[in-house]
């Protein structure tokens, strides 16, 4: 029970990461975005947040959104793995 409700959680934490970075791509390219914008950033993050990350990394040298992202994804699938093995 543990482990999945801690494997659900650091999932979120990698989505957050990622549509966090996502949203820093929004600022520096539309600063001054309405809600169709909004809406257009939201559906496209949703498909490809897991790539959002690098634009950070590459453009301005911020890579925390990169390592908080996968290694929350990392952590979340061992846990995930750990709920299949304690079920066993």
């Amino acid at each position: 029970m543990i482990y999945t409700i801690l494997k659900y959680l650091f999932f979120i934490i990698g989505v957050l990461a990622g549509f966090a970075a996502s949203y820093d791509m929004l600022v520096q390219a539309y600063p001054d975005f309405g809600i169709l914008g909004f809406t257009g950033w939201f559906v496209m993050t949703a498909m490809f947040f897991p790539l959002a990350p690098f634009y950070p990394g590459i453009v301005s040298g911020n890579w925390i959104f990169l390592i908080v992202c996968y290694s929350a994804f990392a952590i979340g699938v061992i846990l995930g793995n750990q709920v299949k093995k304690s079920h066993n």
